[in-house]
C-alpha cells in the first residue's frame, strides 16, 4: 500500500527547489501511441484503462477462469466415447479333453484309443471393433459440487484482482497526474522569485552605484539571484521529468498537458466509520481472500470425499458385431451391449488421507488468519488515511494567513529598502518567505488529493475518485508564463 509522494511543504525553503521526486522511471521504456496534449484526469483515466497491459493481463486472466467454469459446468452429467478400431489375433492353444476321453472309455469300450487327450487349437482372425459407451458418476462423495463451487470462487477472486488492479492504476494515474500539477506550480513561484530577486539586484545595484548601498548589500542580493537561478533550474527538470513519466504512462506521443487542477474540499469528509465500513465489504483484497476460503473450503470437501465411495452406472454398445465360427470364435466373448453399476470403496490408499483432510483445514484456518491480519491494517490504513485527508486540508486553510502575512511584510520591506531604511537581507528574506508559504500550500493541497485517493483505495471506493474532484470548492489554478 506504500505511495510515492512529494512532501515538498516539510522541507525548509534552503530545501524548497530540489525536490525528492521518486517516479516509475520504469513506465518511461513504454512505447507510444497516442499524440493528444491537453487532457483531464478523466479523460487520462479512460485511456490509461484501454492502454494499459496490467489490466488487459487481469481480462485475459478472467476469461481464463470463466472458461475453466464454463468447462465444469456438465460435470455430473453421463460420457458418452465412441471407440473403433481394426484387431488381428492368433491363439494356438492345447485343449485337454482327458476327462472326457475318460469318460467315453466307460459308455463305449475302446473308444479312448479313438478319443485323444488332447486337441490342437488355432484360431486366427482380422475383426473390426467399433463400440459407443456411456458412464455416469452418481454418487462421488460431492467431489464434483465441491469443484463447481471452487471454479466459481475462481472467477470471483480473479474478478477482485482485476479490481484489485484497476485501484493500482488509478492510483498510479493520480500520483503521476497530480505531481506533475504540483511539479509546475513550483515551477511558477520559481519563476517569480527569480524575477523579484532580479529586480531586486538591479534597484541594489543602482544604489550601490549611487552610495546609498554598500557593497555587501549587493553582493547579498547578487547570491540571492544566483540561488534562485539554480532552484529555477532544479525546478525545471523536476517538471520535465514529471511531464515525460506522465507522457509515457499515457502512451502519448506528445508532452501531455492535465486540465484538470489540484483541489482541496474545504467540507468535512463523512465519518470515517462510513469508510471502515465501505472497506470491509468493497475492498478488492478482502474480496480475493474471501474467494480463497471458499476454494480453500472445497479443496477439504474434496479431500473428505477420499474417505467415501463412489457409484457409477454404465453401459456399451457393439457397433461392429460379426458372426464367430470355428476359425474365428472370438466374436462370441463380445456382447452386444452392456448395462451395469459400479461401486467402487478405496481400501488402501498410497497417500494417507487423513493428513491430506487435516492439511486442507489448516489451509483454511491460514486463510482465515490472513483475513483477519489484513482487516486489521486495513482498518488502520483507513483510520490513518482519513487523518491525513483532515490535516492535508487544514494545513492548507491554516495557511492562508501566512500568505497574506508574507505578502504585506514583503510589501513593507521593499518600501523601507527603497527609501534607504531596509536591508537587502530583509528583502530577500521576505520574497523567500513568500515563496516558502506558497509552496508549502500547494503542498498541502497535494498532500490531500493523495491522501483522499489513499482513503478512498483503502475503502474500495476509488472509482468515485472523480466524483470528490468535482465537488472541489478550491482549485490551483496555474497562471502560464514564460520562463
Amino acid at each position: 500500500m506504500s505511495l510515492i509522494k512529494w512532501r515538498c511543504a516539510r522541507h525548509k525553503f534552503n530545501a524548497l527547489y530540489p525536490l525528492s521526486i521518486v517516479f516509475y522511471t520504469n513506465l518511461m521504456l513504454m512505447p507510444c501511441a497516442f499524440a493528444d496534449t491537453s487532457i483531464t484526469y478523466v479523460e487520462a483515466k479512460t485511456r490509461l484503462i484501454q492502454q494499459s497491459d496490467a489490466i488487459q493481463a487481469t481480462e485475459f486472466d478472467l476469461a481464463s477462469k470463466q472458461n475453466i467454469q464454463a468447462s465444469l459446468a456438465q460435470l455430473g452429467f453421463p460420457t458418452l466415447s465412441i471407440n473403433a478400431g481394426y484387431q488381428s489375433y492368433s491363439l494356438q492353444r492345447e485343449l485337454n479333453i482327458e476327462p472326457l476321453q475318460q469318460v467315453a472309455g466307460q459308455f463305449v469300450a475302446g473308444s479312448e484309443q479313438v478319443i485323444p487327450s488332447k486337441i490342437a487349437l488355432d484360431f486366427k482372425g482380422t475383426n473390426p471393433k467399433a463400440s459407443i459407451t456411456s458412464v455416469w458418476e452418481l454418487y462421488t462423495g460431492g467431489r464434483i459440487t465441491a469443484a463447481r463451487i471452487a471454479a466459481s470462487a475462481s472467477v470471483n477472486e480473479s474478478k477482485a484482482q482485476q479490481d484489485g488492479i484497476f485501484a493500482q492504476q488509478e492510483k498510479l494515474l493520480a500520483t503521476i497526474y497530480f505531481s506533475h500539477l504540483l511539479a509546475k506550480q513550483i515551477l511558477m513561484i520559481n519563476k517569480d522569485v527569480r524575477d523579484d530577486v532580479k529586480r531586486h539586484l538591479h534597484l541594489a545595484k543602482r544604489f550601490e552605484s549611487t552610495g546609498i548601498l554598500s557593497k555587501v548589500e549587493r553582493l547579498h542580493a547578487q547570491v540571492a539571484f544566483d540561488e534562485a537561478n539554480r532552484s529555477l533550474e532544479q525546478a525545471q527538470a523536476d517538471f520535465e521529468i514529471a511531464g515525460l513519466t506522465l507522457q509515457r504512462l499515457l502512451r502519448s506521443n506528445e508532452p501531455v498537458k492535465p486540465l484538470t487542477n489540484l483541489f482541496v474540499i474545504t467540507k468535512t469528509l463523512a465519518p470515517v466509520s462510513q469508510f471502515l465500513n465501505a472497506g470491509m465489504t468493497k475492498h478488492n483484497q478482502l474480496a480475493v481472500l474471501r474467494a480463497k476460503h471458499k476454494q480453500a473450503e472445497q479443496a477439504k470437501v474434496i479431500e473428505e470425499a477420499r474417505w467415501k465411495p463412489t457409484v457409477a452406472a454404465y453401459g456399451s454398445y457393439n457397433l461392429a458385431r460379426h458372426d464367430a465360427d470355428f476359425n474365428d470364435p472370438l466374436a462370441l466373448l463380445d456382447p452386444d451391449w452392456v448395462v451395469g453399476i459400479n461401486i467402487s470403496y478405496k481400501i488402501f490408499d498410497s497417500t494417507d488421507r487423513r493428513h491430506s483432510v487435516n492439511a486442507a483445514n489448516l489451509n483454511v484456518s491460514k486463510v482465515d488468519a490472513l483475513r483477519r491480519e489484513f482487516e486489521m491494517r486495513l482498518k488502520t490504513y483507513i483510520e490513518t488515511s482519513y487523518r491525513s485527508v483532515e490535516r492535508a486540508r487544514s494545513q492548507y486553510m491554516l495557511l492562508a494567513s501566512n500568505i497574506e502575512l508574507a505578502d504585506e511584510t514583503l510589501t513593507l520591506r521593499e518600501r523601507l529598502f527603497s527609501e534607504g531604511l531596509g536591508t537587502s537581507l530583509d528583502v530577500i528574506d521576505a520574497l523567500l518567505s513568500v515563496a516558502k508559504v506558497k509552496t508549502q500550500q500547494s503542498a498541502a493541497a497535494y498532500d490531500f488529493v493523495l491522501s483522499l485517493v489513499d482513503l478512498l483505495e483503502g475503502s474500495g471506493q476509488l472509482q468515485n475518485f472523480s466524483r470528490y474532484i468535482n465537488q472541489a470548492d478550491v482549485s490551483l489554478a496555474i497562471e502560464e508564463k514564460t520562463l
